[in-house]
């Protein structure tokens, strides 16, 4: 036998109303909630207030302060630069845009950047935590504060070396305050036996 009921939901209670329409019988019923499979994990978040960044193996993590200072989002080409700042050397983060340039490593969903080899060695000279700040000298580009201190560039010990005269290089481009990086193997190339 099949008995009418109206069915009818109580927002207040939060709860379904079901009544005969024969007898004006009420029934009171709560729909199943939706239950979460336990395999998902939510993801945890990062709750440090200080923009960091942190040098992994074979990569750098910026948190979640360190993405929202410096406005990236995945997929955005970022590149460290050492750079001389009140006499000592700093790495220096920003985006390609940001140092005019068309390289850089792509941030991922997961807010890491491919950094090995030479570039790893040389960051971790700086530590393994970095705090970040504003750099003023040039915008869209922050300075990164190592744990284990700057490095301190002492222009007198660095020693003057004669060039033979039939070696063609043009320095004239290349300054205190240029963009220009030259890397060391450069030298030893030009340089051979001397």
């Amino acid at each position: 036998m099949l008995t009418e009921y109206k069915l009818f939901f109580d927002d207040e209670l939060g709860e379904f109303v079901a009544t005969n329409v024969e007898t004006g019988e009420i029934r009171r019923f709560t729909a199943a909630k939706k239950t979460t499979s336990s395999r998902t994990t939510k993801k945890k978040e990062d709750e440090n207030p200080n923009p960091q960044i942190t040098l992994e193996e074979n990569k750098y993590k910026l948190n979640s302060a360190a993405v929202a200072l410096m406005g990236v989002e995945p997929e955005d080409k970022l590149t460290i630069k050492m750079r001389k700042i009140n006499g000592t050397m700093v790495p220096v983060i920003g985006t390609n845009t940001a140092f005019k340039i068309k390289d850089g490593n792509r941030l991922t969903k997961s807010f890491t950047v491919a950094c090995r080899g030479a570039n790893h060695d040389a960051l971790s000279t700086y530590g393994t935590l970095f705090d970040i700040e504003v750099n003023n000298d040039l915008p869209g580009t922050f300075i990164m504060r190592g744990d284990n201190g700057p490095v301190i560039v002492n222009d007198e010990n660095i020693a003057d070396v004669e060039l033979p005269e039939d070696l063609n290089v043009d320095f004239s481009e290349v300054s205190e305050d240029s963009d220009i990086e030259i890397d060391g193997s450069v030298f030893e190339n030009l340089l051979g036996d001397i």
